[in-house]
């Protein structure tokens, strides 16, 4: 299936909010995560995109043994929707695809995982995420070539009744403590819109 991120992206461009800030590539905020969610017929697609300090505490290349586990641990948690993002249950959406991976340095990590399977986790494929996305908050600037790791979940779900995915909540901030906001960006067969969610509110209300 062809992610519909672009569509996303494209539709986002003319948002008000969007148009009040710039975003650039090569500078992102610890604490902040960004998200991504188009809805397109029975079809969700969210992509999440968190620096390395907010998931795995560094943003070093895992050179000992005891950050790769982080790092594997991390991968393994976010590859389970449910530990990041929980969708209503009157929707009906059965997941599709997960992918999980970390990028690290200018290059996709070794610890890359990418599963398409149904709500039972039974089925496997190998695809990659093609692009990547860094937030600017309190600006975090990082000298040319310098390393940092950022990582990526992208969840897509089929849903009987899409129509009812009114209100989509956040276990997100109770697995990796270290995360405080999400800038969230989606998209709707009604509209776009760009709103922050943080531990207060972890929730998204799509209008």
């Amino acid at each position: 299936m062809k992610p519909i991120r672009f569509a996303l992206l494209a539709s986002l461009t003319a948002a008000p909010l969007l148009a009040q800030e710039t975003r650039e590539m090569d500078a992102h905020v610890h604490g902040v995560s960004t998200l991504e969610l188009a809805i397109e017929g029975e079809i969700i697609e969210i992509n999440l995109m968190s620096p390395g300090m907010d998931i795995v505490g560094f943003e070093y290349a895992a050179g000992t043994d005891a950050d790769k586990d982080k790092v594997e641990a991390a991968i393994r948690t976010m590859l389970l929707p449910e530990n990041v993002i929980a969708l209503p249950k009157a929707a009906g959406c059965r997941l599709t695809e997960v992918l999980a991976h970390l990028h690290a340095g200018g290059h996709d990590d070794d610890d890359d995982h990418d599963e398409g399977h149904d709500k039972d986790h039974d089925e496997a494929t190998d695809e990659h995420m093609d692009e990547h996305m860094h937030d600017e908050g309190e600006d975090h600037d990082h000298a040319e070539g310098a390393a940092h790791s950022e990582f990526h979940a992208r969840y897509i779900f089929a849903c009987v009744q899409p129509e009812d995915l009114g209100t989509i909540g956040f276990p997100f901030f109770e697995r990796f403590e270290n995360a405080q906001k999400i800038e969230a960006h989606y998209v709707t067969a009604t509209g776009a819109g760009a709103v922050e969610i943080d531990r207060s509110v972890a929730e998204l209300t799509l209008e």
